[in-house]
């Protein structure tokens, strides 16, 4: 949430005081958690239904029903502050069933974001899930924004309330997930507002209506629960339904947890060897694949589990796909698997013969199913005196790690569909960056090599940004001859395969290689020194464009062909992690052209959904924001109030200043969320923490404000210069650090996360408060409006704060966000702060 949720009413608006009692602080303290609890689950739900980084379309909901319910209550707090305890029991139960129920009904339009280019009336679509979902911030802002406008010369204890509670539901949400799917916490996120409502109604003069409100509402909410379970609708083209559908399919495993839902799917169907020759088989009486199941992390394919008897005669069919290219050209002694999973790159190198194999595997829910009810089926893969399993993240496995690898392997960590559609486009991932692939070769040995797999798209684009960042970790290493020569690339009809290596191949290597592929009918797509007539010969395309890419990469006209190409596939970075994102603005019309007569991955549409997602929340906060307030000026000056002498300047500055504090303030959330998921591990983490402690110590900011503002008219600049040198530490000095904290443990790293990002809260709580104070006294008027300007551009923020993180960068975001806070900052002493008050 933003700092700009305080007692901005009290200021205001005038009401009759509310008596500020436990009663009052219980049901703020409850709702709160409910919200912030609330805004995690969408997270989760969004994430299964259809893919994760919908994570910033949550928080732009969430600004846009607090912003949505503060105009409200300034439009019609005269008539509601006559039954303010009746409201608040009302409202209480309002919001405890609209979490069940707003998910529901969105589930139910049948909003589908890959026809958003095809099919306008997906628009409106999601637009109405847009604000189905953002029901319960509209009735819990309400609740907040009455307990903090009648209390008023208590409203700081009641916002400080309001604050932990927020706190609270974020740091309590993420361990509940482990009791069992998020769609079964939305009852009991319902059921604490409830509660304290409930607590509330002793001190209401009516309390046998307060009670029937509340026990009405637990009724509606069980009964909607059991008649419209709120279980979010898999996207058809995810590949959990579509293995369902065949005949024989069923769920044999289901456990959920922070990570995500995971199925293991059993059907007589499935059969996976990503890539494999069409070769295999041709020249043996025995070529079939052994019995496997599909193991999936929130409905998308993680790959199989593969029965496994213990004889290696079993896996001959691995042998057959590109992933076995560094075991046939050098002879591993210890892998590295990144991504373990289901075991298929471990049997690889168990048929290998290799003594020593790491098995990573970020996911414990992953790694209890090998170790539990699969252990049998796996021949107990995870347990064999080969394998060494380790539940942690890569990079932070590698930091903390001593000795080297003979491989690191990387196959396919992304599930097939979701690739080809571009809708990874928006999803960070740190394992493809140039700084892991610097720590990759930093943990090889002198003969050790680097495999990574993708799946294969044309025009060609992950490959190519594969080499890209490979060649940039390249150049920062001390090796023999050109870099070029440390590279090797093949392809098979499905998948590429790039092997990097911190010595140079041999030639002998080189014919090894070439000879694989012979036998396989994989096709040579670039070494050093290569003639194209070794390229294309296979799985013959029009023009060899893997080789050309890849000969272009390497050589001396690497940033005329990527300037010129149809993609983005410069080198991926810790400070844009977005691998998957390939979009680029001079080339989308030509690519848009082409959608009635191409095909669909020619889009990446990840991207395209933030867009739309854009177009969406301008719409919705104008419509729900500044419209109810266009719509309060026109009522304050058909009844000649003071507002009509404001003159256009008033509004003009009163504008820019907020609007920049609200932009500002969200360009540091969308770029912080990522930025802190590579310490943290993953979003849900990062996202509950960030916001938790966001939220409590910019409160503490806020509350210090009346203080700092009376002993220092200037005060406002140290805020705005510790916003400067924080963003400058943590663009320098901190991200070392974090490179450094990887290793550590979970605590460790939590702990440096509160310590660097309180230091950031707490000033950041500042300007919205100073801002309101100061327009509350000479432009009273005005501070509905601003309000209003500020929720709205916090909305637009959280969207356009995204989009611009991926295509610019993390610290050209934060950044731009200083630059703003310097606007405002402007603003404030040369605008409003320097005129006198209205009469």
């Amino acid at each position: 949430m933003s700092p700009s949720l305080e007692p901005e009413n009290s200021i205001t608006t005038p009401a009759p005081p509310i008596t500020a009692t436990t009663h009052h602080a219980t049901l703020l303290l409850c709702t709160s958690a409910s919200i912030l609890a609330y805004e995690i689950l969408l997270m989760r739900l969004l994430a299964i239904g259809q893919w994760h980084h919908f994570a910033y379309m949550v928080i732009s909901m969430a600004l846009l029903g607090y912003g949505a319910a503060g105009s409200l209550l300034f439009l019609f707090f005269d008539g509601i502050k006559k039954h303010l305890d009746g409201w608040l029991v009302v409202l209480s139960g309002a919001t405890a069933i609209s979490f069940t129920l707003a998910f529901s009904l969105s589930q139910k339009v049948g909003q589908d974001p890959l026809q958003l280019i095809w099919q306008p009336a997906q628009w409106g679509a999601m637009l109405l899930t847009y604000l189905l979902m953002g029901l319960p911030f509209l009735f819990g802002g309400g609740i907040v924004g009455i307990i903090l406008t009648g209390s008023r010369e208590k409203a700081h204890r009641m916002y400080a309330v309001d604050l932990l509670g927020a706190g609270s539901g974020a740091f309590v949400i993420v361990p509940a997930l482990f009791l069992g799917p998020p769609w079964h916490l939305l009852p009991a996120v319902g059921g604490l507002v409830l509660l304290g409502g409930l607590c509330f109604v002793p001190r209401m003069r009516h309390r046998k209506m307060g009670v029937v409100t509340i026990l009405f509402s637990a009724c509606m909410l069980t009964l909607i629960y059991l008649l419209f379970p709120p279980i979010p609708k898999i996207h058809h083209t995810k590949t959990l339904p579509m293995t369902l559908a065949f005949p024989d399919a069923r769920i044999e495993a289901e456990t959920a947890g922070p990570l995500g839902m995971v199925h293991v799917v059993e059907s007589d169907l499935i059969r996976e060897a990503p890539g494999l020759s069409l070769n295999f088989g041709l020249h043996k009486e025995e070529s079939h694949l052994p019995q496997q199941k599909g193991i999936f992390l929130d409905a998308e394919s993680l790959g199989p589990i593969t029965r496994f008897s213990g004889k290696l005669h079993e896996l001959e069919y691995l042998d057959f796909t590109p992933m076995a290219l560094p075991y046939h050209i050098r002879n591993p002694g210890r892998a590295l698997i990144v991504g373990a999973g289901g075991g298929p790159d471990v049997l690889l190198a168990l048929k290998h013969h290799t003594p020593e194999i790491v098995a990573l595997e970020a996911n414990k829910q992953i790694a209890d199913l090998l170790l539990g009810p699969f252990r049998d089926f796996s021949g107990h893969l995870y347990s064999r005196p080969e394998v060494k399993l380790e539940i942690r993240d890569a990079r932070q496995f590698l930091q903390a790690a001593e000795g080297r690898f003979d491989l690191i392997n990387l196959s396919l960590l992304d599930s097939p569909v979701s690739s080809a559609g571009g809708l990874h486009s928006a999803t960070e991932s740190y394992l493809y960056t140039t700084e892991a692939f610097s720590q990759y070769l930093s943990h090889l040995t002198d003969s050790g090599v680097l495999s990574v797999t993708r799946w294969l798209k044309l025009p060609p684009r992950d490959s190519l940004k594969i080499m890209a960042t490979a060649l940039e970790a390249l150049r920062k290493e001390t090796l023999q001859g050109g870099v070029e020569r440390h590279l090797l690339f093949i392809r098979s009809w499905r998948t590429s395969t790039i092997l990097v290596s911190k010595s140079p191949f041999t030639p002998e290597e080189i014919e090894r290689a070439a000879k694989f592929c012979d036998e396989r009918s994989f096709d040579l797509a670039y070494y050093a020194g290569m003639p194209v007539e070794r390229a294309n010969r296979y799985d013959v395309l029009k023009s060899p464009d893997y080789f050309e890419g890849a000969t272009a990469l390497s050589g001396p006209e690497a940033e005329a062909f990527m300037d010129r190409y149809v993609f983005d596939v410069s080198a991926t970075t810790d400070d844009r992690p977005y691998f998957s994102h390939f979009f680029r603005w001079k080339t989308a019309p030509s690519l848009f052209r082409q959608l009635g007569r191409e095909s669909l991955p020619l889009v990446e549409l990840g991207f395209v959904f933030i867009l739309a997602t854009l177009v969406q929340a301008v719409f919705a906060g104008g419509l729900l924001i500044l419209l109810p307030l266009a719509c309060l000026r026109w009522k304050r000056r058909s009844s000649g109030s003071p507002g009509a002498e404001l003159r256009f300047s008033d509004f003009l500055m009163t504008g820019i200043y907020f609007a920049s504090i609200g932009v500002a303030f969200m360009f540091l959330e969308m770029a912080l969320l990522p930025k802190y998921t590579l310490l943290l591990s993953h979003p849900v983490y990062s996202a509950a923490l960030l916001l938790g402690v966001l939220l409590v110590f910019a409160g503490l900011g806020s509350l210090s404000v009346r203080r700092f503002q009376a002993k220092n008219p200037r005060f406002l600049w140290i805020s705005v210069a510790v916003i400067f040198f924080w963003v400058i530490f943590q663009t320098t000095v901190g991200d070392h650090l974090f490179s450094l904290a990887m290793g550590w443990s979970m605590v460790g790293r939590v702990l440096l996360a509160i310590l660097f990002l309180s230091v950031l809260s707490f000033f950041l709580g500042w300007p919205f408060p100073s801002g309101l104070r100061v327009l509350a006294d000479r432009f009273p008027n005005l501070v509905p409006w601003a309000w209003g300007i500020n929720g709205c551009a916090s909305v637009i923020g959280a969207v356009l704060g995204k989009c611009l993180a991926v295509s610019i960068g993390f610290r050209p975001l934060m950044f731009t966000a200083c630059f703003l806070y310097l606007l405002a900052l402007i603003i404030y002493y040369l605008g409003f702060n320097k005129r006198p008050s209205l009469p």
